[in-house]
């Protein structure tokens, strides 16, 4: 058992243990969408991904719970995860390979942390709310997952480039890599384009309701139920970050372990 924690899977051991994580975390995620009040309506159009943990009345006030299970178990079974891929990449880049991980175990460390603090306005002391401090973990793990991930690509490109200075190991088959970055990157860059462009959107729609006298909602607001819906977005890169967490473990598992 310590040597999984430590990371030390075999390639079998790897994909029972990512198997057996997805039906733990996914089935509590199912239970908390099932669970959710049918008069909340939730949306992955309206709603963030954090909704269904919050206790607030107009979310899911009895069965968030499952969503803070969830969440802390996420963080804490990834570790393992994380440090597998540590000890895989450091094959190829000994030193180079610190950031990432340092960077995951960050992004692990705030997926625990959204658990805990839920997007709700419950005081945590004083005059501090759940939410306020949920807002900054939850970015807190979002931007450590983000720069790992993209990180450890890097050096996957300079495993495979003999022109990058101790590049060239080509420890990982390129072939295998490309498929979980091609997913995350494409997916990040829809999500960045229409979040980028909403700005530009919503400012013309300012202009021409303020030239007509009229008035419109709010910059969250008039996004939602549109393709430039934040929810949506959000939705999507959390179930992206989760597929490609796995399938990348898999994918630089040892040459002649892989099948």
């Amino acid at each position: 058992m310590w040597n999984l924690f430590k990371g030390n899977f075999t390639a079998q051991r790897l994909k029972t243990y990512l198997m057996v994580e997805a039906c733990v975390f996914w089935g509590l995620i199912l239970a908390c969408r099932l669970l959710y009040p049918a008069q909340n309506r939730f949306s992955i159009m309206t709603h963030t991904f954090s909704f269904l943990g919050s206790f607030d009345a107009k979310h899911n006030p009895r069965f968030w719970v499952f969503f803070t299970i969830a969440l802390v178990l996420w963080g804490i079974l990834t570790i393992p995860v994380v440090l597998y891929l540590h000890r895989r990449i450091r094959q190829s880049s000994p030193w180079a390979v610190w950031p990432g991980t340092l960077l995951l175990l960050e992004g692990c460390l705030g997926m625990i942390l959204v658990g805990i603090f839920p997007d709700a306005h419950g005081k945590v002391w004083g005059d501090l709310m759940h939410t306020h401090v949920h807002q900054k973990v939850a970015l807190m793990c979002f931007v450590g997952f983000g720069l790992g991930i993209l990180w450890h690509g890097l050096l996957v490109v300079k495993d495979q480039m003999s022109w990058i200075p101790w590049g060239g190991k080509r420890v990982f088959g390129w072939k295998r890599v490309v498929g979980p970055y091609a997913l995350y990157l494409s997916i990040f860059s829809v999500a960045l384009y229409f979040q980028i462009k909403w700005e530009f959107v919503y400012t013309e729609m300012k202009v021409v309701a303020k030239a007509s006298g009229t008035s419109i909602g709010s910059h969250w607001s008039e996004a939602l139920n549109t393709i430039y819906s934040f929810p949506l977005w959000e939705n999507i890169l959390i179930y992206t970050m989760y597929i490609f967490l796995a399938w990348f473990s898999v994918a630089v598992l040892d040459k002649e372990e892989y099948l």
